[in-house]
């Protein structure tokens, strides 16, 4: 088993403390955390993905396509298109976390 230090203040360290406790020991609370992180990033790309089949269907262009012309400046700047460049954006940024988390 590995030690772990973390420098907070005294307060949260309290707070930390008293949430292991809860759970029964730091490897239980590390778990629950992780899930609900996992279940929490899955529901959000979800999501993510439930607007972007709304743009994919109205342009008829998958999302990857249209976000590597839209940052190559080929479709200009309509408002949509930001929306959906950051809708996919924010997704990437999802699926990169819970890569991150689920091979750890």
């Amino acid at each position: 088993m590995e030690t772990i230090t973390l420098q907070v203040q005294a307060g949260t360290a309290q707070k930390i403390e008293t949430i292991i406790q809860a759970f029964g020991n730091s490897e239980q609370l590390l778990e629950q955390f992780l899930k609900y992180h996992i279940r929490k990033l899955k529901r959000e790309i979800m999501r993510m993905q439930a607007d972007l089949n709304k743009f994919e269907l109205k342009y008829a262009m998958n999302s990857a396509t249209f976000y590597e012309k839209f940052e190559n400046g080929e479709l200009g700047d309509d408002k949509e298109f930001m929306i959906w460049s950051g809708i996919y954006e924010m997704q990437l940024n999802c699926k990169l976390k819970l890569n991150r988390i689920s091979a750890s």
